[in-house]
């Protein structure tokens, strides 16, 4: 009689997660949960373009400046031959000296080489304030905004994505902390 009362025993099929974690289902379920809510807050954050990420090898972008357009002039290649360190040919660094005027004043400048020749003119941007801060004014092409292949668009889109893992995660957490 007493193996009857054992088989009985250990025929609960309530906990069909308690083999799985072994009665930890309540911690579990809530560090899921808890996981989820992270993940959504992190999905509202992306979609409103926060980048958790700095972007490597970007410049920083002046939105709104007071800096005036100028035209500088390539003057000088300047070459720089680094030996290579495994033996080979030696590399060759270009950079070009920029001359601009400012208030009257001549500034120079050396920028990396972006195929230019000597004589080129080339569109800056300097600081009345201070005309030695200068940057190089990109040519700014006309695209198609209706695409949503800009960075706000992908920002939003992975915003979705996060935020239905998120739910989904807190279900599975919710779920799990009811069933132990």
């Amino acid at each position: 009689m007493e193996m009857y009362k054992l088989l009985a025993l250990a025929d609960d099929t309530d906990k069909s997660f308690d083999g799985l974690f072994s009665g930890a289902g309540h911690i579990v379920g809530i560090v899921l949960a808890v996981t989820g809510l992270l993940l959504l807050y992190i999905a509202f954050k992306v979609a409103q373009g926060y980048s958790f990420i700095p972007t490597l090898g970007s410049e920083t972008v002046i939105k709104e400046d007071n800096y005036v357009e100028g035209t500088a002039k390539a003057v000088e290649k300047i070459v720089t031959k680094m030996p290579d360190p495994n033996g080979g040919e030696d590399r060759e660094f270009v950079e070009w000296k920029i001359v601009y005027t400012a208030d009257g004043e001549e500034y120079s400048q050396e920028i990396p080489d972006d195929g230019y020749s000597e004589g080129d003119n080339i569109k800056i941007k300097y600081d009345p304030a201070k005309p030695s801060a200068y940057y190089i004014a990109e040519e700014k092409e006309e695209t198609d905004e209706s695409e949503d292949t800009t960075d706000e668009g992908k920002g939003k889109m992975t915003g979705l994505i996060l935020g239905v893992l998120g739910v989904l995660v807190i279900l599975g957490g919710v779920a799990l902390y009811l069933n132990s």
